[in-house]
């Protein structure tokens, strides 16, 4: 249950994203970021859940309605309350909300908001590296579920500008997963090749042939510290989404993508991609429960 005062501001945040009135919405996010870090002080995570949830909220509010800055606070709200859930080792809260940074995100993507996309994956790469390098799979897993987001997200835009934002989550989630690679983190590393196949899906829609490219060179970089660490299913992975963008942007006439992925693939050892039950079923297992966990989130 919340309190009066918490119920009073999140209702201030909401109804003044709808009269579009940027004080009323700071104000609400900063009374309800000190709730929260009071909340995790007191190791009270489900009210400081809740209160994630209620900035959540406001900010894809603010961001639906194109307030910039208004969801940029509520970005950099979630920052400081990350930070402290990390120091308190909430990582429940954490997850949650490393899933929000990806959910207001990819809907001020959508919004051709640049600078709050481009926030919300900066701040979501440099956790991703952290959580990775901690050996926090759920947290890494967390933050590739919001890069791939948004990474789809800003595909399906056709600003040039958004190319950058593009890059940015390519980027992020090539350097996590081979940071995952390394750690042995097998379900995050084959989340972050999913997450790769599907932004390049995204991005042949849109005859995107340069984000293709790229894309097949960061799943190429992790599918290669995967297989160092024989890592099957990881390898398997790399070596489908690999041809998968072959043979969809063969179809598309986008050539330089399809021969730039042809190449990639090449470079795995035929001996080292195992396809086998276990490991088809593993990915799909993987693939289903990052979909739930996005939907959850939501």
């Amino acid at each position: 249950m919340f309190s009066k005062k918490e119920d009073k501001m999140v209702n201030l945040g909401l109804n003044s994203v709808r009269e579009r009135f940027d004080e009323g919405v700071n104000k609400a996010l900063s009374c309800l970021t000190e709730i929260g870090i009071g909340y995790v002080n007191e190791r009270k995570e489900p009210e400081a859940e809740k209160t994630v949830v209620s900035i959540k909220e406001i900010g894809k509010a603010a961001a639906r309605q194109g307030m910039e800055n208004a969801a940029v606070n509520a970005i950099q709200a979630l920052e400081k309350l990350l930070q402290c859930s990390m120091e308190q080792n909430m990582q429940e809260m954490d997850f949650r909300v490393l899933l929000s940074f990806g959910a207001i995100g990819k809907i001020a993507a959508k919004q051709q908001m640049e600078m709050v996309a481009k926030l919300a994956a900066s701040v979501l790469g440099k956790s991703g590296n952290t959580a990775a390098l901690l050996n926090k799979e759920r947290e890494t897993i967390a933050v590739i579920i919001g890069l791939g987001e948004i990474g789809k997200a800003v595909a399906g835009v056709k600003v040039p500008d958004f190319s950058e934002n593009a890059a940015i989550c390519i980027s992020c989630l090539g350097n996590i997963g081979k940071l995952t690679a390394q750690k042995n983190l097998e379900e995050a590393a084959v989340g972050i090749e999913l997450m790769l196949q599907e932004m390049a899906a995204a991005a042949m829609n849109e005859n995107l042939q340069n984000t293709v490219i790229n894309i097949a060179s960061s799943i190429e970089e992790v599918g290669k510290k995967a297989e160092d660490e024989n890592m099957e299913s990881a390898i398997l992975q790399a070596a489908s989404a690999l041809q998968t963008i072959v043979s969809n942007s063969g179809n598309r006439y986008l050539n330089d993508a399809s021969i730039a992925a042809k190449i990639a693939l090449e470079s795995f050892n035929e001996l080292d991609i195992i396809n086998d039950e276990a490991n088809i079923k593993k990915i799909e297992a993987i693939r289903e429960t990052m979909r739930a966990l996005w939907v959850d989130s939501k």
